[in-house]
Order: structure tokens, then C-alpha cells, then sequence
């Protein structure tokens, strides 16, 4: 018992003498701190830098989905920019095989071929059904107005109400998955390439339709009569989503499908786009609009007719003789067979900056003193250069000691020469390097930033990044000088925490544009500049 009572009372004598020094450790630390900054040793304050920024052009984009991690948008369309010129957008894939595989029957006759590829889309109201030939309202045996779902189409860009051409061909270039050369990496394709193409299957004038919700499919070779209409098939998602349909021309998919479905070349997927290698989607008009559209959710359907021996049942005619409930007739069935997107796909994006502001600044960018607007565009279209430093600059700042506490590069709207929808995010990445800045890697969207603000009146007023990781870095390492930052438009494949790599991916497929405003004329307020928060 005794034991007991000294080692309890050594325990709080041990434990009391330590929170004393503890206590004394604190006093000592804030007193040495009240001392540095009382005998001014310690200062805060912040400088401006001038930077030198100017616009350079994007020759081709990736634009395959041949990398797990790197899968783009599909962009299709033509526009006429007044900042950035003109931009039209073609695109090629492969299809899938059935899951069933491919048996047409016997003597199939095709009633149509269907490509259907669905718009990004969203519900927002009701609206009366009107009759797509004459614009009338449709009205159920009552009288009254038939109501249907109503749609706004997303991620269109330029004039909805502009029509273009589009033409649809075989596609005569063998689409790769795994690079010939090295077929341990998948194959890379950018929107600068030529495709061969080879029979037309579609040419016909286009613009978006969000009420193309339902596809009617008639049916002519039931009664082996094709002058007359026996069945129409209505053909509509669950969704009822609008989607764009093209017809294609039936008697190349007789020729090469229909009449080839005992050949080896549906045998599998390899031989299928061996034979069939897909198609070629042009766009073509002056102007109009750009679409990216959900391309893996389309297909091509074929809807045809093929003759089976069947018994009829009682009051049943299903060969169209008159004659009903008869046994062992040949029978012309209606049926469809769908081969959905898949595979390989990619895009070709061409473009004209003939006249416009933002060719003419990537013409002759002054690299030296810098420019007063600064252009950034996606889809291969142009991007921004900022140089923070001159060596001298840099010389100076290192000299000075300074303890970084925030960095920021503000990018400011020129609301005189917008022309669209703005991007709602930029992405900011160290050019030299092509690389991630550890500023996004270590502390997220959320302190980088990069999205798009707007000013009290709602307007959209300007882009900001912090920096503070990569200025330090720069006046902390000697023998890094080269402070090239590039800007450029925001997309999915550039989050690294998604795709875990610290280089900057060179996919990019959404055209939205904006024009900000550079490091000149240094008279105004809201040229961009880099400030910097320190400590001495």
C-alpha cells in the first residue's frame, strides 16, 4: 500500500514538472515572436508584376477514345465565329456486331436503314403534339390537344436555327486500336488527319430538332406489294429523348450485308471492321451550329422483311391473300437488326482563321512585350502564353528573400469581344513541362480555381488561379528560369485526380471560346498581372 502511495505521488510530481516546461517552452516561443515583430523584422506586404502574355494556335487535338482514361466528346457541325473564324467538325467510328450475331433470314427485303445517334437533352415542360407535315395540332378522338414531352438541346453551339449539309460515307480507313508499331500503346489519333472515304450512303441538309422524338418505319413487302404501305412501325426510346436520325441508303446494306450474312465477315469483331471499317459523318455549310452529341449511345438499324413458312391462326392473315386461318404459308415477317457505336471512333476538325481577331494575333503574337487580348479556344483552336519572369526580374525577386504567402494570376473578361457561350472553366498548366501544377495536384479545384466569375450585375467578369506553389518554387530553385505558364480551355480528361497522371492530356473537344484581356495597355486596372502576397 505504501509502494502504491509514492509511485502515484512520483507520477504527479513527473507529469506536473512536465506541463511546467511545457508551459515555459510556450511563453519563451510567443515572446520570441512578439520580439521579431515589434523590432520590425519581420514584414508582410504585396507587389504587382508585370507579365508577358500572347496567343498561340493548336494544330490538332487528340481526339480518339483508344485510352481508358482519356475518353472525349464527339463533335460534329460547322461555325462561323466573329473572334475565332470558322470551325467545322467530322467524325468516324466503327460499329459493333449484335450480341446475337448477324442471320437476315430468308430472302430479307430492307424497309429502311436508320443511323440514330441521340443529342444531349433535358426535359423541361409540355407542349401540344403537332403533325411534322403540316404543323397542325393533333387532338385524340375528343377534340382535345395530345400533350407531349418537351426538350431543350444541350451543348450546341452557334445557330440551332442555321441549316448545313451532312453527308455520311463508308468509311475506307482502317481504324486501329493498338498502335501497329508498338502494339503495347494504343494507337493516337488528332484532328489534323486525312480519312479515305468511299460510297455515300446520306447526303442531306440538317439543323437540330428537339422534336425528333419518333422514327416511322413503313412497312411495304408484307404482301410482296411494295406500292402499298401495309404496316408503320412508331419507334420511340422509353425516354422519348430527341435524337437525330438519318436515313441511309438501303441497297448498299442489301448488297454488303444483307446478301453476305453466311461470309465469314460477321463472324467476329475483327473480321466485321476489316470489311465493313464504318463511316465518315461530314459536315458542310458556311455556317451553323456544333453539336457534341452521346455518339455510344446510337446505332445503325437495319428494318427489314424475311419469309418464313407459319401456321395462321383463327381470322389471322398474315400473307395478305384474303384468305384466313390457312396452314403452311409463306409468311414475309418484319424484323430489325441493330449494330450499335463501338469500337474505335475519332474526329477531324478543320478550321479557318482567315480575317479573324483571333488568327491575326496568332499570326504575329509580340512574344516580347506581350498583347492586350488574349484569345483561348477549344477543339484545336488556340491557346494562351504567359511568361511571369524576365531573368533579370527573377535575379531581383530572389534577392529580396521573400517568404511567398499567396500568388495569384487574374484573367480578366473582355466583355467587348465575346461572341458565344464562355467556357465555364479554364485550366492553367506549366507549358515547359507540359505538366499538372503541384498548386491543382496538392490543394484542388478549390484553391486553384480557374472557374468562371461573374460581377455583381451578373456579367461575366474574370478567371482566377493561385499560384502560390509554383512562384515559390521558381524563387527557391537557382537553376529553374523558364516560368511559362499556358492557358487553355477546361476539359474532364485534364483533372488529374481522375485521370492520376501529372501530365497535361492533349484531348480537346468542346469549341467554346473566350477572349480575355492581356498584360497591355498597363494603364488599366484590369490587365492581367501577377500579384504577390509575401513575408520578409
Amino acid at each position: 500500500m505504501v509502494k502504491n502511495r509514492i509511485a502515484r505521488t512520483l507520477y504527479f510530481l513527473v507529469v506536473s514538472l512536465f506541463l511546467l516546461g511545457v508551459y515555459s517552452c510556450e511563453k519563451d516561443i510567443e515572446n520570441v515572436g512578439v520580439d521579431l515583430v515589434n523590432n520590425g523584422r519581420f514584414q508582410v506586404g504585396d507587389t504587382v508584376f508585370e507579365v508577358v502574355a500572347y496567343t498561340i494556335n493548336v494544330d490538332s487535338s487528340r481526339v480518339d477514345n483508344n485510352e481508358v482514361l482519356g475518353q472525349p466528346g464527339y463533335l460534329i457541325g460547322v461555325n462561323n465565329n466573329q473572334n475565332f473564324g470558322y470551325l467545322k467538325s467530322n467524325l468516324v467510328t466503327q460499329f459493333r456486331l449484335p450480341s446475337l450475331g448477324v442471320n437476315f433470314g430468308d430472302n430479307a427485303i430492307i424497309d429502311m436503314v436508320v443511323l440514330d445517334i441521340p443529342y444531349y437533352s433535358t426535359r423541361d415542360t409540355i407542349q401540344y403534339a403537332k403533325d411534322p407535315l403540316t404543323g397542325e395540332e393533333i387532338k385524340d378522338s375528343d377534340g382535345n390537344p395530345i400533350v407531349a414531352p418537351s426538350f431543350s438541346l444541350d451543348s450546341i453551339y452557334g445557330n440551332k436555327d442555321l441549316p448545313y449539309q451532312i453527308r455520311i460515307s463508308e468509311l475506307g480507313t482502317f481504324l486501329n486500336v493498338l498502335d501497329p508499331e508498338n502494339p503495347t500503346q494504343p494507337k493516337k489519333y488528332y484532328s489534323n488527319r486525312d480519312y479515305t472515304v468511299l460510297d455515300e450512303l446520306f447526303y442531306g441538309e440538317f439543323k437540330p430538332n428537339r422534336n425528333d422524338t419518333v422514327l416511322y418505319v413503313e412497312r411495304r413487302y408484307l404482301d410482296g406489294d411494295p406500292s402499298t404501305v401495309n404496316d408503320i412501325d412508331t419507334i420511340k426510346t422509353e425516354t422519348a429523348n430527341p435524337s437525330i436520325k438519318f436515313e441511309l441508303n438501303k441497297d448498299f446494306f442489301k448488297t454488303r450485308f444483307v446478301d453476305q450474312d453466311d461470309s465469314p465477315f460477321f463472324d467476329n469483331f475483327e473480321n466485321f471492321v476489316r470489311y465493313f471499317k464504318g463511316i465518315y459523318i461530314e459536315s458542310i455549310g458556311p455556317d451553323g451550329s456544333l453539336m457534341n452529341l452521346p455518339i455510344t449511345n446510337g446505332g445503325m438499324t437495319i428494318y427489314y422483311t424475311f419469309e418464313e413458312i407459319k401456321d395462321e391462326s383463327t381470322g389471322e392473315d398474315l400473307n395478305y391473300n384474303g384468305v384466313t386461318g390457312e396452314t403452311d404459308v409463306l409468311v414475309k415477317t418484319k424484323s430489325s437488326m441493330k449494330f450499335d457505336i463501338g469500337g474505335a471512333r475519332s474526329g477531324v476538325y478543320q478550321r479557318d482563321y482567315s480575317s479573324s481577331p483571333a488568327g491575326m494575333a496568332m499570326s504575329t503574337p509580340n512574344k516580347v512585350e506581350g498583347e492586350s487580348t488574349l484569345y483561348v479556344q477549344g477543339a484545336a483552336g488556340s491557346e494562351a502564353i504567359i511568361q511571369l519572369f524576365t531573368e533579370e526580374s527573377l535575379e531581383d525577386l530572389r534577392s529580396q528573400g521573400l517568404l511567398i504567402n499567396e500568388a495569384n494570376l487574374t484573367f480578366y473578361v473582355d466583355d467587348i469581344k465575346q461572341s458565344g457561350k464562355l467556357p465555364s472553366r479554364l485550366f492553367l498548366y506549366n507549358y515547359t513541362e507540359n505538366s499538372v501544377l503541384r498548386d491543382l495536384r496538392l490543394d484542388g479545384f478549390d484553391v486553384f480555381d480557374g472557374s468562371l466569375s461573374y460581377d455583381s450585375d451578373g456579367n461575366p467578369e474574370k478567371y482566377k488561379f493561385r499560384i502560390t506553389r509554383f512562384v515559390s518554387r521558381i524563387l527557391s530553385e537557382s537553376g529553374y528560369s523558364d516560368a511559362k505558364l499556358a492557358l487553355k480551355t477546361y476539359h474532364r480528361t485534364d483533372d488529374p485526380f481522375t485521370n492520376l497522371d501529372t501530365l497535361v492530356a492533349d484531348y480537346s473537344w468542346i469549341p467554346k471560346g473566350v477572349t480575355l484581356n492581356g498584360n497591355l495597355p498597363q494603364l488599366s486596372d484590369k490587365r492581367l498581372k501577377l500579384e504577390i502576397f509575401y513575408s520578409k
